[in-house]
């Protein structure tokens, strides 16, 4: 019956949103009609008509056969991004983790793993914890959907995400700003560009956070972020980025399923700010350094070279205390509490720590020639991968048998109604392993235009990966990926695709016994239409079709674990529609609708199940509108609604239920001065990112974040 009640409300709710974005989709294309004439079009700025993330050759949208978007760093701020999650809020089939997690910002596109990049260069591997990126060192941020192998190689089946790093300007600019609000937040930033001498300019990105979660853990940051842009020659360039970054978070809450969602009455129910850890033991301090260098040289007009490389050392130290109904064993359950009241929740611990080192480097030769009236522009590339990792951990012998543990026993239990923290226990490390994985990859890619309407992209890549487990070698494979796809515009601004994209994903580390996981492999047929009516703004709608085999899913009996095994499938479509006129106003209006579920059956799956924690609807409307008040004030404001589908436990029996939520902000600029304030969860909506059934009848909640409030006040130079 709950089910029932939950899928009606849903239904409701995805009407109301259809009807807001349909009017949002048809209103402002009647707005720029009635400006007309040929002024007003040459008024329109084009901005973020442009991606490199789709070919790395900073490729039109319109002549790109693959869904892609991009975020300007001003829409993000506007919509109160905090993490890099966040950004990706209002953009189609991607769904961002709602959860306050400092293990990392987990993202999905699709209803699969998207892989974070930035400059180009994958972030980190999978599967590790590690620091979340700052949003304010991004100047715009980049999705592009479905398997990305032949030029990201370990791209992920769900697409890539690329954030684009503030770099150095020879015009001399900048901010420094305050921020603060709700969870006692305050913060310092600053970003100062510039030019050093005639072939020289620098940049100095910084951040100082003061704060805390909704649960009162930390939430504090210490950033620096340096860079240099050295014109060696006209046609050579050189940019180094360094990163210094020191962040104190804590871990994740869970909330007894009785007491939570499945609360009979709000009397039993437990505050949805209540956090089961020790708030002096339980958390992340995360150590993150990497330097970054960029150099491009264009040998002709025709002819030019690229070559980015990172190298980044992650030190991580990660503890929790979390609620458990696992007893002794890895399929024995028990209750969450360890009293006949139910006030007293049982708990265990889980300790983690990691010391990581990443080295990338991708480096590419373009080639522009014609064969008679067609257009070649061929990239040559080879890029490399390498991973390290020492993995200590420790976890409570009575919460786990078929591993090392710490004969300390488990923390005392906790009252979930007058939490009382600083309890004594002994915890150690027990379980010591070190990982290190290589990827080696050759890639080509044809860009082909046919005249200025009509584009194809043809591309294939060699990739050579290994993965060892305590000097033992685990993994050695070798495999090709392919990409293909045609886009036309068959008149003014209106231009269907087709497309076909392969991902090979070697997966760095192991599950919870140290068990090497193998590549994930995954391929994608997509088709759609690409509307450009006028400068700034796009309309985008596709259909597609993933299936990914060696799928890695959450293990049902240990929250610690991932299992790997059997294949899974996306079929779906998305609508997207981005209306940017600067200085007056802009829309964003996304619908997606996609249906993840078990093809082949693994240990833990069985065929026809629907994939755990992926809403199969999403949908999202924002608007902004700039207005001049007097000769020297001006005034924006906005505001977004969101609504996210239901997702299903492992069980497949429960359903978290959908949500619809609010966002806004207002902001007022006078000569070089900014103050704003920024909402997301306007209302404050209570509610459950992932919520788990087990056996007896009882599991747990990972509460949503609350309301986010900060107001600004930003001096621009």
């Amino acid at each position: 019956m709950e089910m029932m009640l939950t899928e009606t409300k849903t239904a409701l709710s995805m009407k109301a949103l259809r009807l807001a974005l349909l009017s949002t989709l048809v209103l402002p294309t009647a707005a720029m009609a009635q400006q007309g004439g040929t002024d007003a079009l040459e008024e329109i700025v084009v901005t973020a008509d442009r991606a490199i993330v789709g070919t790395k050759t900073n490729a039109a949208l319109t002549e790109t056969p693959q869904a892609i978007s991009v975020i300007t760093d001003q829409e993000f701020r506007d919509r109160t991004a905090v993490d890099l999650q966040d950004v990706y809020r209002y953009s189609a089939g991607v769904a961002a983790a709602t959860s306050i997690d400092s293990r990392g910002d987990f993202v999905t596109a699709r209803g699969f793993d998207a892989a974070q990049y930035l400059d180009g260069l994958k972030r980190m591997p999978d599967f590790i914890y590690g620091a979340r990126l700052e949003t304010f060192t991004l100047e715009r941020a980049e999705v592009m959907r479905g398997p990305s192998s032949v030029l990201y190689g370990a791209g992920g089946p769900g697409g890539i995400l690329n954030g684009a790093s503030k770099t150095p300007k020879f015009d001399t600019g900048g901010e420094v700003g305050i921020v603060v609000g709700t969870d006692k937040r305050k913060q310092i930033q600053g970003d100062v560009t510039g030019a050093l001498s005639e072939t020289v300019a620098g940049r100095l990105v910084a951040v100082v956070r003061d704060g805390e979660s909704q649960f009162g853990t930390p939430d504090d940051r210490i950033l620096v972020n340096p860079s240099l842009t050295w014109e060696i020659t006209p046609d050579t360039d050189l940019t180094l980025i360094g990163l210094y970054q020191d962040d104190s978070q804590g871990s994740l809450a869970y909330h007894p399923l009785s007491k939570s969602l499945l609360a009979p009455n709000k009397t039993v129910k437990v505050a949805h700010n209540f956090y089961q850890g020790e708030k002096d033991f339980g958390g992340m301090d995360t150590k993150y350094t990497s330097g970054t260098a960029i150099l491009t040289h264009k040998f002709t007009q025709d002819i030019s070279f690229s070559s980015r490389t990172r190298y980044s050392h992650m030190d991580t130290d990660y503890k929790e205390v979390y609620g458990d109904l696992s007893d002794g064993g890895y399929a024995v359950y028990v209750s969450p509490f360890a009293d006949a009241a139910q006030t007293l929740m049982r708990r265990e611990f889980y300790v983690n720590r990691e010391k990581s080192k990443v080295l990338n480097t991708d480096n590419n030769l373009a080639v522009v020639f014609m064969t008679g009236e067609i257009k070649h522009q061929m990239l040559f590339g080879i890029d490399y991968t390498w991973f390290k990792q020492s993995k200590d951990e420790g976890f409570s012998c009575s919460g786990w048998l078929f591993a090392p543990c710490h004969a300390g026993g488990s923390p005392p239990p906790i009252n979930i109604y007058n939490p009382q923290y600083g309890a004594d226990f002994s915890w150690g490390y027990t379980n010591f392993l070190d990982y290190k994985s290589t990827q080696l990859g050759f890639y080509v890619q044809d860009q082909i235009s046919f005249g200025e309407r009509i584009h194809m992209l043809l591309g294939a890549r060699r990739d050579r990966s290994t993965s060892d487990r305590n000097d033992v070698r685990e993994l050695k494979q070798n495999a090709w990926s392919y990409r293909g796809g045609l886009i036309g515009e068959l008149f003014e601004g209106f231009s269907p695709y087709i497309s076909y994209s392969e991902s090979f994903l070697p997966v760095p580390g192991g599950d919870f016994f140290g068990n090497a996981f193998s590549p994930r492999t995954a391929r994608q047929y997509e088709g759609g239409a690409k509307w450009e009516p006028m400068r700034g703004a796009l309309f985008t709608a596709a259909y597609f079709d993933i299936e990914e085999s060696n799928y890695v899913s959450a293990d049902p009996n240990n929250i610690q674990n991932f299992i790997q095994g059997g294949s899974v499938g996306s079929k779906g479509v998305e609508f997207e529609a981005t209306i940017r006129l600067p200085d007056d106003y802009e829309v964003a209006a996304s619908y997606s609708y996609a249906n993840p579920k078990v093809l082949t059956a693994s240990s833990t799956l069985a065929a026809g199940t629907r994939i755990i924690d992926i809403p199969k609807q999403m949908a999202s409307l924002w608007a902004a509108k700039t207005v001049e008040v007097g000769a020297d004030w001006v005034v924006k404001a906005g505001a977004g609604v969101r609504y996210i589908g239901n997702r299903i436990d492992t069980t497949q029996t429960l359903l978290t239920p959908s949500e619809t939520l609010v966002d806004a902000m207002v902001s007022a600029t006078y000569g070089d001065w900014v103050a704003s304030v920024n909402a997301s969860n306007l209302f404050n909506t209570k509610y459950y990112a992932s919520c788990g059934l087990s056996s007896p009848p009882d599991g747990f909640c990972v509460p949503a974040k609350d309301r986010t409030v900060l107001a600004s006040l930003t001096r621009k130079f």
